[in-house]
């Protein structure tokens, strides 16, 4: 099938006279899960990862995907004659270098340039350039070879109200329009779907699990323009951002107003289409100023997160109570009914909207694909032995939550008990960090690597993103880890507010996966004559799975930090419960010692 599908795919490159073709995920909104009208990098290769870039040459094509997609993209892109490029490997050349092997001058390559950004159409004409090598950027040449795509979502918008939010339109405006006055900027054009999402306080279900609106703003120093099929917006929220001076034009008309604008434009290059930033006659680029603001959760939507991950937490223990009395009566449960029962338990839950993401639900070999989603037509049974992990979450109106636990479901190997412990020892040492004010997570990445670092031991993934309020799951500029990745966008300074995960892993092929996640708040801590102090304080209220413990390799501050928060989970979460689930969670959190 797929082979066929490249097949169509040349057929067109040939009749526009392209050479090579690059197939991001993206969509013209540089969008981590897109909707199946863009999914074409997964029609056309079968890879089914939300990561990875799809390269089809005339007699080849290569596919880039990074360490949380290796083994499953492998095992997808088998049979196809696509070859899996993993990036960052020694030996692996980036797409350019690719690219400048392959490509002779008068060649062509090309892509949609909406579905590209600037900096990366910058990079890509640089190089082509240097070696004569022309681009062509007009043509939807997945469009035209796929002709049964799906179309456009265009789900109805709903207003997210002021008690969730936390601020209105206006004051959002207000913001942004501070941020380009000291940037110099005339206008501010925005792609990005979560920032128009919560700039004009819409939310809509146009992608699954992404509870946004396809649309592009443009914000002027006085007034400015939502870009968006006028039919979709509900009525309150048509009123609201009218009252706030956002006049309301068609999805497309982006690209012929961009060429119309006088004055500077403020652009973030790697954040905007290039055929946006290609239209503006006098770009300004420079930090999209909505990012930023959107990160720093304010009270109200902190306070929201909180309650989102008590509602939460309710549900995941009941689903964990079920697990084990399933188990423990010998009936059969599969990675996909208990994903199914986990959801079950979580739409109970008031004010809830859907899941935050797909669930991963692995048993076992199946654990150790960081990304991993359990096949429906096969499904597998979780056994009594071993681990099984489980990487969920909710959006709730009040807020968003991403949860990961690793349950013990039967005897464990000594290599897995120490691997549980040395993850969990990781996470904790993260979540009591204290840090000075300007550090990012890069700074404190090391705290969740250290102890698998000491034995030669890492995982392939970064150690925490941040998380938008009823929003995307993945935000930036907040993340963990070691080393800087330009295109995730999540370097930047942790700051009061900022909600971040933590989640180490350790990952053994074909034995087992291991992981554990709580959601961070950034606080204050304190000050001294050496400047602010920060700590992080914890969202996630579900009990670690004790029985995967080696008590005997974590410190004693470990271990007091471990009872700690699960004395405060139990406080917090068993009023919520029935009388039968807060005895089952009375015994997954009582006290732990070595002398136990």
């Amino acid at each position: 099938m797929i082979k066929d599908r490249l097949t169509l795919l040349r057929a067109r490159m040939n009749e526009r006279g392209i050479d090579a073709l690059i197939l991001p995920t993206s969509d013209f909104h540089d969008t981590e899960y897109v909707s199946e009208h863009f999914s074409a990098r997964k029609h056309f290769s079968g890879f089914t990862g939300s990561a990875g870039t799809l390269v089809v040459e005339k007699d080849r094509a290569a596919l880039w995907t990074d360490g949380r997609y290796f083994i499953q993209a492998a095992r997808e892109l088998e049979g196809s004659g696509i070859e899996l490029m993993k990036m960052g490997n020694p030996g692996v050349p980036t797409i350019t270098e690719y690219l400048l092997e392959t490509l002779k001058p008068g060649h062509t390559l090309g892509f949609d340039g909406r579905c590209i950004s600037r900096s990366a159409y910058e990079g890509y004409k640089k190089a082509m350039d240097s070696i004569g090598v022309k681009m062509e950027t007009e043509y939807d040449l997945a469009g035209e070879a796929w002709p049964d795509r799906p179309a456009l979502p265009a789900t109805e918008t709903f207003h997210y109200d002021e008690k969730y939010a936390g601020r209105s339109i206006e004051d959002k405006l207000a913001d942004v329009r501070k941020e380009m006055k000291k940037a110099g900027a005339a206008h501010h054009i925005t792609g990005k779907i979560d920032e128009i999402a919560w700039l004009f306080n819409l939310r809509a279900h146009d992608i699954p699990s992404f509870p946004v609106a396809l649309s592009y703003a443009r914000i002027d120093e006085d007034g400015g323009v939502l870009y968006i099929d006028d039919s979709r917006l509900d009525p309150v929220s048509r009123k609201l951002i009218e009252e706030a001076g956002i006049s309301i034009a068609p999805y497309d008309a982006v690209y012929e107003d961009a060429k119309t604008l006088e004055g500077p434009v403020l652009l973030q290059k790697d954040l905007i289409n290039s055929r946006i930033a290609g239209n503006v006659k006098d770009p300004l680029y420079g930090l999209d100023p909505i990012v930023l603001l959107k990160a720093v959760k304010n009270p109200v939507e902190v306070e929201g997160f909180y309650e989102a991950h008590r509602r939460d937490a309710a549900a995941v223990i009941q689903f964990w109570h079920w697990l084990e009395d399933q188990l423990a009566a010998g009936n059969t449960v599969t990675e996909i009914s208990a994903a199914d029962q986990l959801q079950k338990f979580r739409s109970m839950q008031d004010e809830y909207i859907e899941d935050s993401f797909t669930t991963i639900s692995a048993y076992g070999a199946n654990a150790a694909m960081a990304h991993y989603h359990p096949d429906a037509e096969n499904p597998v049974v979780i056994e009594p032995r071993g681990l099984y992990l489980v990487d969920s979450g909710g959006h709730y109106l009040p807020g968003t939550t991403d949860i990961t636990r690793t349950f013990v479901v039967g005897d464990l190997t000594d290599e897995e008990i120490r691997g549980f412990t040395l993850v969990l020892m990781g996470h904790i040492n993260l979540a009591k960090a204290v840090f000075m004010e300007g550090c990012n997570g890069q700074n404190l990445d090391l705290f969740a690597r250290e102890p698998l670092w000491k034995i030669g031991k890492d995982f392939n993934h970064g150690t925490g993103h941040g998380v938008g309020a009823l929003l995307s799951v993945h935000e930036g500029p907040n993340g963990f880890r070691w080393k800087i990745v330009p295109e995730r966008h999540d370097n930047g300074p942790l700051i009061p507010g900022m909600v971040t995960s933590d989640e180490p892993g350790l990952y053994e092929e074909g034995k087992f996966g291991i992981r554990h996640e709580n959601l961070l708040v950034t606080v204050p801590a304190f000050e001294s004559e050496a400047g602010r102090f920060l700590k992080h304080d914890v969202l996630t209220l579900v009990p670690f799975d004790v029985r995967g413990l080696d008590l005997s390799l974590m410190s004693d501050d470990q271990i007091e930090w471990l009872n700690d928060y699960h004395k405060r989970v139990y406080e917090t979460i068993a009023p919520r419960l029935n009388e039968s689930d807060a005895a089952f969670l009375y015994e997954k959190t009582r006290p732990v010692s070595r002398q136990a």
